[in-house]
């Protein structure tokens, strides 16, 4: 049974689970992209515990399944979905879209923007079905990564199925 929830990533051991999800599904994310350095796999434990961000967790039974985190929009748009993740294992299940579409429902009335790499296509194909656009390219990194900035107006689309 599938449960979503606001979870303290200052308890070490959550952060710690964070951190495991997080892991494994960037290690899978460096993959696609085909790079061999990828900054959010150089995380650690230390940041989810001292970060600012607001975590909510989906859980599956009793086991932590994937995690978002958001915090206000570095530019000033809203509020920004700084980490969308789901393990491997529990991927394809609409667990990501469960946690989007929380995200929708908690700030109806804010604009929600996110970054993710324009190889990254089964993300960005989520972002898009939710209501999500493209305002924004550039490139990252010494492989360069090229990156999409993507924006959701609060009355961009039904949040309901």
């Amino acid at each position: 049974m599938r449960s979503l929830s606001s979870i303290d990533h200052r308890i070490h051991v959550v952060a710690q689970q964070i951190h495991a999800i997080r892991m494994a599904a960037y290690a899978q994310e460096a993959e696609l992209l085909a790079v061999t350095r990828f900054p959010p796999l150089e995380r650690r434990v230390d940041d989810i515990l001292t970060s600012a961000e607001e975590f909510i967790g989906a859980f599956e039974a009793k086991t932590l399944a994937a995690v978002l985190s958001v915090c206000p929009d570095e530019e000033g748009r809203g509020i920004s979905i700084s980490s969308l993740v789901v393990h491997p294992t529990h991927q394809r299940q609409g667990i990501g879209q469960a946690l989007l579409r929380s995200v929708i429902d908690r700030y109806p009335t804010s604009e929600l923007t996110v970054q993710t790499a324009a190889a990254n296509t089964p993300a960005l194909a989520l972002y898009f079905r939710l209501g999500f656009s493209e305002y924004r390219r550039w490139a990252l990194g010494t492989e360069p990564i090229e990156l999409v900035k993507l924006g959701r107006p609060f009355a961009a689309a039904p949040s309901a199925a």
